[in-house]
């Protein structure tokens, strides 16, 4: 009894988690629809899983922080600078020397260089507000899971979540097997009373 509890266990939790997913598509019997929870509930949990993500884990404000936090203001404006020195060389005519070319480029490129981290600063606030009203998170999280074909959202489950699934399909082993020989002792108590 408990090996065949143990076998029990495992086989339905085995088969629990396969449900997840499986089937794909629905099937319809009667009034009786067979189709794995997953994809019956897609757009749902997608749903679901967009506004949890901005509420709980990341939302526009907090990209715009991390930002700010990594010096990207500062690595534009020194990219901006550096374009503004290359396209001043560029532009001045050929038979200007160089020993002229280079010191309006690096005028140029340093008064620019004076005036861009307000602007960059400025940019970067008002792209994140128009992000903000622009842009909804939770909806574009939730095209992308739906867009996300099932075979492939269950392949990337099972590959990350190996161990936690062997463990459920143990457990539901060791669950049987307790079960198993509870009913064992009871069966046997139960005999020996009848004697």
């Amino acid at each position: 009894m408990p090996l065949v509890g143990a076998f029990i266990g495992w086989v339905t939790n085995l088969l629990a988690v396969k449900l997840l997913f499986r089937p794909h598509r629905a099937y319809r019997f009667w009034r009786f629809t067979l189709q794995g929870v997953l994809p019956k509930r897609r757009h749902e949990l997608a749903r679901s899983v967009g506004r949890v993500i901005e509420r709980e884990l990341v939302s526009f404000d907090d990209i715009l922080q991390h930002m700010k936090e990594r010096d990207v203001p500062e690595r534009i404006v020194t990219l901006v600078r550096e374009a503004i020195r290359q396209a001043v060389l560029e532009k001045i005519p050929g038979w200007v020397p160089a020993a002229v070319k280079r010191p309006l480029a690096e005028a140029a490129g340093d008064l620019a260089g004076e005036r861009l981290p307000y602007l960059v600063e400025w940019l970067v606030d008002s792209f994140g507000e128009v992000l903000k009203q622009e842009v909804s998170l939770p909806r574009l999280i939730e095209e992308k899971l739906n867009a996300f074909p099932l075979e492939d959202l269950e392949r990337v489950v099972f590959e990350v979540a190996a161990r936690e699934i062997r463990h459920i399909e143990i457990m539901g082993a060791v669950l049987g097997f307790i079960i198993g020989c509870v009913q064992a002792v009871l069966l046997l108590v139960l005999g020996l009373t009848e004697l």
